[in-house]
């Protein structure tokens, strides 16, 4: 027996790929915030619009415009510059107390 094929309308294709959509930009939103260890209320500050919008990003209810999404990305990226700076930082501290590698980075 073989398989079913399943053939979707393009309203469903359509759908789908919203529904998708939605799930990103709800997962961009409750990333950034715990990544950041902050509350939805305290990302809509940061970013100066209000918590219900925050909200709403957050439960799909309204889209997140490409500017909130890039700045979003920046915020994380942000977040990883700075663990990663600290990170090579603590690595020159141990070097300065060793003579292994001749290793500077300037930040």
């Amino acid at each position: 027996m073989g398989r079913k094929k399943t053939i979707k309308t393009i309203d469903e294709v359509l759908e789908n790929s919203k529904t998708d959509q939605q799930h990103q930009e709800e997962n961009l939103v409750k990333k950034t915030c715990r990544e950041l260890g902050i509350t939805q209320k305290e990302l809509a500050e940061k970013i100066k619009v209000s918590r219900q919008t925050v909200s709403d990003w957050a439960t799909g209810r309204i889209k997140i415009s490409e500017t909130i999404e890039y700045l979003l990305t920046l915020v994380l990226l942000e977040k990883e510059y700075f663990e990663f700076k600290k990170a090579m930082q603590g690595l020159m501290m141990i070097q300065n107390n060793s003579t292994i590698l001749p290793l500077r980075f300037q930040a």
